[in-house]
């Protein structure tokens, strides 16, 4: 083709995008969108929030309250108290090895997650959030994983660390 007529075909061409745009803006669509009707849940890779959450500002205002209590108790030489506030640290820290083997549940964080929850429940419309392995193998499902990190402020490092965990062989 001549450039000329290039020309002249490509500024028609350019010139009918908004004719075509708006006609198909304007067209109604023939049945409903089926996908509008499914409920969607949303899931979550469990080793990747447990690790964010031990390395989160919520984990660590958790544990600047309980070091306040025990300090607290010192001071007033409440032994006992301060014995029972050591015993939650050590508690603590096996409950975490526990989670990040999969070897105990997660209610301590998932209580901490909830304010989160609701507002990715409301914003994103989903029927509700589930750990990963426990979503409906059939049902339509959106990973919020990354969302929950960002929420718990989770470091690329940490990030890495579940990614590289996924990668090892599991233990026996």
């Amino acid at each position: 083709m001549p450039p000329l007529r290039l020309g002249v075909a490509l500024t028609l061409l350019i010139a009918a995008l908004p004719l075509a745009a708006r006609a198909q803006a304007s067209a109604a669509p023939s049945a409903p969108v089926a996908a509008q009707s499914i409920p969607v849940t949303g899931t979550f890779d469990r080793l990747s929030i447990v690790l964010a959450f031990y390395g989160s500002p919520q984990w660590a205002a958790i544990l600047a309250d309980h070091r306040y209590e025990r300090n607290a108790a010192r001071s007033a030489n409440d032994t006992a108290k301060v014995k029972e506030l050591e015993a939650w640290g050590g508690a603590r820290q096996e409950l975490a090895m526990q989670q990040v083997a999969g070897k105990a549940p997660i209610d301590n964080i998932l209580e901490v997650l909830q304010p989160e929850f609701r507002e990715l429940t409301s914003r994103m419309k989903l029927a509700g959030i589930v750990e990963a392995r426990g979503a409906d193998p059939v049902g339509a499902t959106v990973d919020v994983t990354s969302l929950l990190q960002d929420w718990l402020r989770a470091s690329q490092q940490t990030r890495k660390e579940a990614s590289e965990m996924h990668r090892q062989p599991a233990a026996k």
